[in-house]
């Protein structure tokens, strides 16, 4: 696959009108409530994967280190499905998250949503049944190196 794209990790959340545009393309209905500044869950940090210049992805990540990574609001614009970029942007997330010593990546599938995450080796968790999960390999190759935007 040879496309012009870019990994972004975001320096802050999305506006409401742009999460709800991603939101409406995707068929999701309402935004979730956003977390505060003082949740102590864990740090927030929104990526974007960005074709031409043109941002085609966003992905919220909820990143407990060490322990795991939820990867929740991964949407992709409806014009650049089937693509690729789906699978490009679970590769730079899993990137990303090796590089602040994340080994788990954790996720709830949207309706239709299973059989793609099934084929990035996520599975089942068996503590959790609702949620996949995946072991990230730390020795798999760094192929990039996320810019801010």
């Amino acid at each position: 696959m040879n496309l012009d794209l870019q990994f972004r990790l975001l320096k802050a959340p999305p506006t409401n009108k742009v999460l709800m545009a991603y939101r409406k393309d995707a068929h999701f209905g309402t935004a979730p409530p956003q977390a505060h500044a003082s949740d102590v869950r864990g740090k927030i940090q929104w990526v974007a994967v960005e074709f031409k210049n043109k941002q085609v992805g966003i992905a919220r990540l909820e990143l407990a280190p060490p322990e795991f990574c939820f990867v929740s609001e991964l949407m992709i614009l409806s014009s650049h499905r089937g693509q690729g970029i789906g699978h490009w942007i679970m590769k730079r997330i899993e990137q990303y998250c090796l590089s602040v010593g994340i080994h788990r990546l954790l996720l709830q599938a949207g309706d239709g949503t299973e059989n793609f995450y099934k084929s990035q080796s996520f599975i089942n968790d068996p503590l959790m049944p609702l949620l996949l999960r995946k072991e990230i390999n730390p020795f798999q190759a760094r192929a990039f190196v996320p810019t801010l935007h």
